[in-house]
């Protein structure tokens, strides 16, 4: 959940005010990018915005609390990218298709996202409240996922087994997939990543009734 003090000190600020807050959010989310976890710190992050420590300090309060608001804001902002490229109903497997395409063109939105998002997965995450904000994450991707299995169900498709399950197993395979994505590059995975992930996704399902595989 959001921290209850800082969303409510936010809420209330001008429109500089707003302006201000967000450009130190955005400088976070670059140095966590950059230089990880433990090189996040409160003065780099300052130095980045173009601001004095202070001003970080009013806005958002610790170290902890702006981290936390990174870890929604890039959560929110890679699932908008997913929900908003989700295929409307077609055959089966144009289905899968545009799924796999919609989901890995969402994650992979922006690099930066990513990279900051690892940083803080890899991060020693003392803090509850990151820790607890990077399981919504975590969460919100299960679910989106869920969502999608659900979409090829739909479209005809019978699922193997439990639809949790499957959903938890898939945000595992993408995850790692993501991982390799900034190790190697782009064209690393996608010269056949996305095929082998398009087919973990049709083994979660059985024959269509016509007797048809899903791919």
């Amino acid at each position: 959940m959001h921290d209850a003090s800082v969303t409510d000190q936010l809420a209330g600020l001008t429109p500089k005010g707003d302006r201000r807050a967000a450009s130190i959010l955005q400088a976070a989310t670059t140095v966590l990018a950059r230089d990880g976890f433990g090189g996040a710190t409160l003065g780099r992050i300052a130095t980045e915005a173009g601001a004095d420590k202070r001003s970080v300090i009013y806005y958002f309060g610790t170290r902890e609390k702006l981290l936390v608001r990174v870890v929604h804001d890039l959560g929110g902002r890679i699932a908008e990218s997913v929900r908003g490229a989700t295929p409307a109903h077609a055959g089966p497997n144009q289905t899968l298709d545009e799924i796999v395409a919609a989901t890995w063109k969402g994650v992979t939105s922006d690099s930066q996202l990513v990279r900051a998002y690892f940083a803080l997965v890899a991060g020693d995450v003392e803090a509850g409240d990151v820790d607890d904000a990077l399981g919504v994450i975590k969460d919100t991707y299960r679910s989106l996922l869920r969502d999608q299995l659900l979409t090829l169900q739909s479209a005809g498709w019978a699922l193997r087994g439990d639809l949790d399950d499957s959903a938890s197993a898939l945000f595992a395979l993408l995850r790692g997939y993501l991982l390799q994505w900034l190790e190697e590059g782009p064209s690393a995975f996608e010269h056949g990543g996305l095929v082998q992930f398009k087919s973990f996704i049709a083994l979660q399902f059985h024959p269509s009734a016509d007797g048809r595989q899903p791919l």
